[in-house]
């Protein structure tokens, strides 16, 4: 039964972040809508409306079947331009910005109603279409029901415009950095909420023998099924240490864990609990806030690139992850879930602080280690946090590391005197506040 509904928790939240979720539940909404329409049709419903509301009833059969294929023709064109608009738009983000953000402008819930808007519309008239001058009515024409689907399309008319608006919002940087950002400080925040700070369970470190177990296949393990893996693992008393964070890729026969217990049913145990864990290949911020912090740098990158030659960007996404590596220094390194009776059943190594500053920082860095606007915004960067780090002071090594990286990138890349000086004058700022644990050093200038 577990594995049934951690099936099914998968596919949800793939169909629900899915381009075409909206629009079959709106379609699917104006289907029963129009068979309901007719129903009511069939038991007089326009012969009610014809005598004091006679402007909204069609007693025209030619007109009516004009009106519901002029209506018809409309809205198929309507959608194709506005499908061929989200084509396009996710095209220049994928060449402009990076590749990762596209399930990111598909799962805008905006969009995706307006388009199942069109979609529903169509198969509403397209269903009272095939029912004008049926023979089983009473009433020659549905004319209420046609009437309805005029106001629809006035409907798709209004939203169409909403849709223009929106899609071209949808496609600035500032917009996609903001989304981004949202949804990794989101992500970041409920894990936070989740750690309990009260550093590793003595299951993990005791010294006591510990039996390796093997990947089973090969993907990257983005999500578990947390509640439903802890009965697994309190099913045949297992305590579960995992070797890499969540998010990474995992080989078939590479070991992946390792257990406190010599299992009799090793592969039973691995398959079960392989079951209830998900492998796809999008890299979402709502599954894994790692990947937010990921898409935020790759467009820092690209809008340094010769090609793109945008710093502008660049800084913006300097000033998101700024406020994201403060909350990130609220998180301890490793994650344990404990199960209904508060036994610690499995570890996970959280992508350390250390790790993430460098992965993210270090392209950044390297493509932009020439500009002088760059280095000033990740040492302005270095200042916001110096301000948090007193109340994680394990934090302050690491910090002087980069920023020491930072500058020696520097030093051999700017040349020019002035920008140097500006370096300098941020570096002395930084010296002042006493924070780190050395001296930063300046830039030799030479006029």
């Amino acid at each position: 039964m577990e594995k049934i509904l951690s099936k099914f928790k998968f596919a949800y939240h793939y169909i629900v972040n899915s381009i075409g979720f909206y629009p079959t539940l709106i379609s699917v909404f104006f289907f029963a809508l129009a068979l309901f329409m007719l129903y009511l049709e069939a038991h007089g419903l326009s012969s009610r409306f014809k005598d004091n509301l006679p402007f909204m009833i069609i007693t025209n059969g030619e007109t009516a079947r004009l009106i519901l294929s002029s209506i018809t023709t409309g809205i198929i064109s309507l959608t194709v331009f506005s499908f061929t608009m989200v084509m396009l738009v996710l095209n220049q983000a994928s060449s402009n910005f990076t590749p990762r953000v596209i399930p990111g402008l598909i799962s805008y819930k905006s969009n995706q109603r307006v388009l199942g808007l069109y979609l529903g519309t169509l198969i509403y008239t397209l269903v009272i279409m095939v029912n004008v001058r049926a023979e089983y009515y009473n009433i020659s024409l549905p004319g209420f029901s046609i009437f309805l689907a005029m106001c629809f399309t006035i409907v798709c008319l209004g939203f169409f415009v909403y849709f223009i608006h929106s899609i071209s919002q949808s496609i600035q940087i500032e917009s996609i950095l903001e989304s981004i950002h949202g949804v990794t400080h989101g992500g970041l925040s409920e894990e936070i909420k989740k750690d309990n700070g009260l550093g590793v369970p003595n299951i993990f470190i005791t010294d006591h023998t510990w039996h390796v177990l093997k990947s089973p296949t090969t993907g990257y393990l983005q999500s578990l099924d947390e509640d439903a893996v802890l009965e697994v693992c309190k099913k045949y008393d297992v305590v579960l240490d995992f070797n890499q964070p969540l998010g990474s890729f995992l080989i078939d026969g590479v070991p992946f864990a390792r257990a406190n217990n010599l299992l009799k049913n090793k592969d039973a145990f691995t398959d079960e609990f392989f079951d209830l864990v998900d492998f796809y290949r999008e890299e979402r911020p709502s599954v894994n806030y790692l990947f937010g912090f990921k898409h935020i740098t790759e467009s820092a990158v690209k809008a340094l690139s010769p090609g793109i030659n945008d710093p502008g960007t660049a800084i913006k996404a300097i000033d998101y992850l700024t406020d994201l590596f403060v909350l990130r220094m609220q998180l301890t390194d490793q994650k344990v879930l404990y199960d209904d009776k508060g036994a610690a059943r499995i570890r996970f190594q959280h992508e350390t602080f250390e790790t993430l500053y460098a992965i993210t920082l270090s392209p950044i860095r390297l493509y932009g280690k020439g500009s002088s606007v760059i280095v000033l915004r990740l040492l302005f960067l270095l200042r916001s946090l110096l301000y948090k780090v007193q109340d994680y002071p394990h934090l302050k090594p690491v910090l002087y590391k980069e920023a020491e990286l930072l500058l020696f990138d520097a030093d051999e890349e700017i040349k020019n005197p002035g920008d140097r000086q500006k370096i300098n004058l941020q570096v002395q700022e930084l010296n002042k506040m006493n924070v780190l644990l050395n001296q930063l050093p300046l830039l030799q200038v030479k006029m």
